[in-house]
């Protein structure tokens, strides 16, 4: 009786494992550019997915007057732009990706107005 109780454990936990099996790649992700303020030491800003990989978050970390972006790619095949509109002050900008589509790639935008800007490097797989 004993191994039977076993047995039956055993499958059922072998069951959990195998059919929770793509939850457990689900993962939240951050993306940061350390490179800003007089010595370089401070994050001009941070991007963050969630794990189900819709939802970005782009918080601006620099009160230098920089605006700091997220450009995306969307599973769907739409791009877009997610900015912390106000700045590096308390509060970050967000987007979520409809049901059914997510956030498939993300590239850190630095804004200096008027037109102008970098690519703080390349796209980024989430």
């Amino acid at each position: 009786m004993r191994k039977r109780s076993i047995a039956v454990v055993s499958a059922a936990a072998v069951a959990t494992i195998l059919g929770s099996g793509t939850a457990a790649h689900a993962h939240a992700d951050e993306w940061d550019w350390p490179a800003c303020g007089a010595s370089k030491l401070r994050n001009c800003g941070t991007a963050y997915i969630s794990s189900n990989h819709r939802t970005l978050t782009v918080c601006d970390e620099e009160p230098d007057g920089l605006g700091f972006w997220a450009e995306y790619k969307r599973s769907d095949g739409k791009t877009g732009t997610i900015k912390d509109g106000n700045g590096s002050a308390a509060g970050c900008g967000k987007g979520t990706a409809p049901s059914g589509v997510t956030v498939t790639k993300v590239r850190l935008y630095q804004n200096a107005g008027g037109g102008t800007g970098w690519y703080l490097g390349d796209w980024h797989t989430t």
